[in-house]
């Protein structure tokens, strides 16, 4: 694809504390790889213009582990939220224009393919923002987008935070945005903590982008497994039984 004007931004300071082991989250081996060697491996076939890796937890140990891969390493001293990691890149963008793409470093099984058709389509609409959704009636652990009456999006809710009408609603987040850099600049200033976890959530740009005037643009799946994240230990498992599927039907 064209790679003019993209940088990537991969949220990868997490701790990991479910996994119930020393090692970081990001570093946990799926066969016999860490799970961000996935990742970066579906970010190569879009050719970034910039790859910036936001680390906290072992990051010594992650830059050390990624060091040969021309990433830029900025560090989330404290895991505040993935707003907060997201405003530790904001320094490595200032010379920077064009789309900004976040994605999280635990997302092993997500496919090149998805993320050049959401970079295509925040492209093809000239989006301030592009959010990569999911549709599915079983329920998830995911934020919710919600949409007014034109069908719209107007924000997205965190599961602890939804009203039980939102909760009805079977439309989910993914974690995976591209951004207008400018406009991504601006928002990441807006961000507050006045939630349930006192995090500073990425989620909350949209309500301020949709509020400042813009349309936020989705680009939706129905493949569930894309967007595992590996939060715990059987996470991990289910992840490379995937794995062998596909590499078994390939």
């Amino acid at each position: 694809m064209n790679s003019k004007g993209l940088a990537v931004i991969v949220l990868a300071a997490g701790k990991g504390t479910r996994m119930k082991s020393s090692l970081a989250k990001v570093l946990q081996p799926l066969k016999n790889k860490p799970l961000l060697y996935y990742v970066l491996k579906s970010l190569a076939p879009l050719n970034p213009d910039l790859s910036i890796l936001v680390v906290g937890f072992q990051s010594k140990v992650v830059k050390e582990s990624f060091s040969d891969r021309g990433l830029i390493f900025v560090e989330q001293k404290e895991q505040l939220g993935t707003g907060h990691a997201a405003q530790q890149a904001k320094s490595a963008l200032l010379d920077f224009s064009g789309d900004v793409l976040v994605v999280c470093g635990d997302m092993p099984l997500i496919k090149p393919q998805t993320l050049i058709d959401l970079v295509n389509r925040h492209r093809e609409k000239k989006s301030a923002c592009t959010v990569l959704t999911l549709k599915s009636s079983e329920k998830k652990d995911f934020g919710l987008v919600i949409r007014d009456e034109q069908g719209s999006v107007s924000k997205i809710v965190e599961c602890k935070d939804a009203s039980e009408d939102e909760k009805k609603v079977d439309e989910f987040n993914s974690g995976v945005y591209c951004f207008d850099k400018h406009l991504f600049s601006k928002v990441l200033d807006e961000i507050g903590n006045n939630n349930i976890q006192k995090e500073y959530y990425l989620t909350d740009t949209i309500q301020y982008i949709v509020r400042s005037g813009f349309v936020i643009e989705t680009e939706q799946i129905k493949d569930t497994t894309q967007l595992l994240g590996i939060n715990t230990q059987e996470d991990l498992c289910l992840a490379e039984k995937i794995l062998m599927g596909e590499t078994r039907s390939s």
